[in-house]
């Protein structure tokens, strides 16, 4: 009896449209949207799956389950939409048809990691906060190195959101209505084929007008990526943040340290080197020492900054896992310069 009496006193919580722009995702809508369905949420919530017309089992499958629940709709892109991004038009139309105030921005590849989901993110929908940054990772099967760079990613975008957010990795993503319309939407940035999240939290977001929400309720977990995709995904974000405000502010921190770390191992391991040559077994053993207890401090730094999102990731593999995040970035970087200017771009004359 008293806990029926807490939840009826309970803080009411705003009613939600979920906004997802599909594209041949087929499988992946017959996966997740039942399980979207049945969020526990009795404040209310709808869910908009904006896609292509002529996507025949895509329209069949949508039509067979808007009969099944009434909560769920749909639209479709114009097939005459052109210099525009369609993912970003699709999520323009989703937003123009939403029906409340606060809409919800996930991929079809994402499934919550519980019935509380749309509660947790909810609950920091308050006077003064425009948007919530939630955490999605990609499921086990993943490898540990995409769920461990995708994790880093997001730990640093969601320290840094809680003073004025940059962008968003993650595609857990709550917005009020009214700010994208009053702000024009993607004005500015419609002829970048990607960058979704990542522009609109960069053009909204101001100082102290975004949340953060972690617990492990809240959580989407994502499909795995192809290969294709994980690499495009990389590429992509090399031109969209050129686009972005503060970018190189953003990137400094992270470059200088990278830096850093990559010099002081060079300089322990050549010192390693010489000292065992010219066989001076004193300093050699300091150096193996520093070494160690470099290893030791990197790996407990890096296990601390990570358990709260992905702690099955093995200790053992940090170390190499984050030095390698910079020789990626250069890879990355020399695909994107080799890539034709026009693949992210919708503007084709």
């Amino acid at each position: 009896m008293i806990e029926d009496n807490k939840e009826e006193t309970s803080p009411s919580l705003p009613s939600i449209s979920i906004v997802m722009a599909a594209h041949d995702n087929e499988r992946e809508l017959e996966q997740h949207v039942p399980i979207i369905m049945e969020q526990d949420y009795p404040d209310g919530f709808e869910v908009i799956v904006v896609t292509s017309k002529g996507e025949d089992a895509t329209d069949n499958l949508l039509e067979r389950w808007v009969r099944k629940y009434p909560n769920l709709y749909t639209t479709f892109v114009p097939d005459s939409s052109r210099y525009m991004s369609r993912k970003k038009l699709a999520v323009t139309l989703g937003v123009k048809a939403a029906n409340f105030d606060w809409i919800m921005l996930i991929e079809p590849e994402c499934i919550p990691s519980s019935s509380k989901w749309l509660r947790q993110m909810a609950s920091h929908c308050k006077t003064g906060v425009d948007m919530v940054m939630g955490y999605s990772n990609y499921c086990n099967e993943v490898s540990d190195y995409k769920r461990y760079e995708r994790a880093m990613m997001q730990h640093s975008l969601l320290k840094e959101a809680k003073k004025t957010a940059y962008r968003a990795e993650s595609h857990n993503l709550l917005f009020r209505k009214d700010m994208f319309l009053n702000g024009r939407g993607f004005d500015g940035n419609t002829q970048f084929v990607r960058g979704e999240y990542d522009f609109l939290v960069n053009k909204y977001a101001t100082k102290g007008n975004t949340a953060t929400e972690l617990s492990p309720e809240s959580r989407l977990i994502e499909d795995a990526p192809t290969e294709r995709k994980w690499l495009y995904h990389h590429i992509y974000y090399m031109c969209t943040r050129k686009h972005l405000k503060r970018s190189f502010l953003h990137r400094l921190p992270y470059n200088l340290i990278q830096t850093l770390k990559h010099l002081w191992y060079f300089v322990l391991i050549a010192a390693i080197v010489v000292t065992a040559i010219l066989q001076q077994w004193i300093f050699l053993a300091v150096d193996v020492s520093l070494l160690l207890i470099t290893l030791v401090a990197h790996t407990t730094i890096g296990k601390k900054v990570l358990e709260p999102y992905e702690p099955t990731i093995s200790s053992y593999k940090i170390v190499g896992m984050d030095l390698s995040r910079a020789w990626r970035a250069l890879y990355y970087r020399y695909k994107y310069l080799k890539a034709d200017k026009y693949d992210f771009t919708s503007h084709k004359l």
